[in-house]
């Protein structure tokens, strides 16, 4: 077969396919070819999505336990029950310290006109001055 799709190739006969040519006598308007083609797509996407979701949790999984081996000494139980009222505590700590850090950033930033005003982006000379004809 190999050998006869060679010697059709030189002879510069076109081959066509014989399944592409029964698919487009059974399917003229193309919509089946659509159809399967949007559900590979999206089972594509849905796969990769899966994939996706689940490496995450083995990689969250496999870091838990290499820290629990890293620090025996501590106890990472997944049942503690931290309080509201501690957690509270700890939001606002980090909210505080987060404002006090952007109270730096709010200074006045001042801009200074540039002795030079031309700018080729503003030149009006590379404008176009008629209509181009087409």
């Amino acid at each position: 077969m190999m050998l006869s799709m060679i010697l059709l190739a030189e002879a510069g006969a076109r081959v066509p396919g014989k399944a592409a040519r029964e698919f487009s006598e059974k399917d003229p308007t193309g919509i089946a070819m659509i159809l399967i083609a949007m559900t590979v797509v999206f089972v594509a996407l849905i796969l990769l999505f899966l994939v996706f979701k689940y490496v995450a949790r083995l990689y969250n999984i496999d870091a838990r336990n290499r820290l629990r081996k890293s620090r025996p000494d501590i106890d990472f139980s997944d049942d503690e029950h931290i309080p509201g009222e501690t957690l509270a505590a700890i939001s606002l700590a980090l909210h505080l310290y987060h404002e006090q850090m952007l109270g730096l950033e709010n200074a006045v930033i001042t801009f200074k006109n540039a002795a030079k005003t031309y700018s080729p982006w503003s030149s009006k000379i590379y404008g176009l001055r008629r209509t181009p004809n087409h």
